[in-house]
């Protein structure tokens, strides 16, 4: 029998940079982090689907 067998993706959280200002989430150690203004840094722990949730967008340098 060539049974598929589905596996779920399980969601894994991370820890993203945010810009407060241009909505935009990044991995730790992108270069768009370093270009950012102290005052619009955050930290969110959350999974990748929860951030677009939120309303945020994935950074086109790091892709997280």
């Amino acid at each position: 029998d060539n049974v598929i067998k589905e596996t779920s993706v399980e969601e894994v959280e991370n820890d993203y940079i945010v810009n407060k200002n241009t909505k935009v989430f990044h991995n730790y150690g992108c270069s768009g982090v370093n270009r950012m203004k102290e005052k619009n840094k955050k930290e969110i722990t959350a999974t990748r689907d929860e951030m677009i949730k939120k309303g945020y967008k994935p950074c086109g340098i790091c892709k997280p």
